[in-house]
């Protein structure tokens, strides 16, 4: 299953993901996974660690894109026009490309069976929600492209296009299928103008159809238990990377009951 934090930059979103993941780690083979183009992880973990770690740069991400839909690409677009590898280049780092192809590479990281949890650090909120409207408006636009092909295709020559296309359809019907299916953890701060955008990227997650599980307010001057507003609460520390994320793990130890409760309200739904 995939476990995702998301919250406005500067939050500490990689330090709780982190902290969460080692706890996780101690239930099953878990991964975490950073799709922020300019990723921390390797600060905070080391080889002695039971928790895998893959960084997703915005290279790496463009050469797996081209690797597994080039041939694709190039046989699209030589229906219209005579095509080489340079357009695939082009077409590989064009805006939101590498941004698309993260989160079909989530899914497929998720259902390869070699992992039992995947914590996703994302980004700051404005680069995840248009990260997730990308892949939301790829599955609507799909179903409009097949039907331009069918009117374009009695004036080409016949080719896998249509095949081709059908084939990204089910896979964005896939991806986004398995998008409604991980958990979101909102990560916050204390401070009134935090706590407001925290509503808001709430809001936002549930138009989409995606549920936030439970929200952490990090960097807490004083724990206040009738706070409503957070299930979790983690005080302010200080020091390296990561001795905040080890001084954070008792605190994140109760996250794991409400991801659990969570999850068993959802199986009896």
């Amino acid at each position: 299953m995939i476990v995702a934090f998301v919250g406005k930059g500067g939050v500490g979103k990689t330090s709780v993901a982190s902290a969460f993941a080692l706890e996780l780690s101690g239930f099953g083979k878990t991964l975490i996974v950073s799709t922020d183009f300019m990723p921390s992880l390797q600060f905070i973990f080391t080889p002695n660690d039971t928790v895998s770690v893959m960084d997703l740069t915005e290279n790496e991400v463009s050469t797996k894109w081209e690797e597994k839909y080039g041939k694709d690409v190039i046989q699209i677009a030589s229906e219209f026009m005579e095509v080489d590898e340079d357009l695939l280049h082009h077409v590989s780092s064009a805006p939101g490309v590498p941004e698309e192809f993260i989160i079909s590479n989530l899914i497929e990281l998720e259902r390869s069976g070699d992992y039992d949890f995947i914590v996703w650090d994302t980004p700051a909120s404005s680069s995840t929600m248009h990260l997730l409207e990308l892949e939301r408006d790829f599955y609507n636009h799909l179903n409009r492209d097949v039907k331009f092909y069918l009117k374009l295709k009695k004036k080409f020559r016949v080719s896998r296009t249509l095949e081709i296309i059908d084939a990204w359809k089910e896979l964005a019907e896939d991806t986004w299928k398995g998008l409604t299916q991980a958990s979101f953890v909102l990560v916050t701060t204390m401070d009134d103008l935090a706590l407001l955008q925290s509503d808001d990227i709430s809001t936002d997650f549930n138009d989409m159809g995606l549920r936030i599980e439970f929200r952490i307010c990090n960097r807490v001057k004083e724990i206040d238990l009738e706070n409503e507003k957070c299930s979790i609460q983690i005080e302010e520390f200080s020091g390296n990377a990561r001795k905040i994320v080890e001084a954070m793990r008792p605190s994140i130890r109760p996250a794991l009951n409400l991801f659990t409760n969570s999850k068993n309200r959802e199986e009896d739904d």
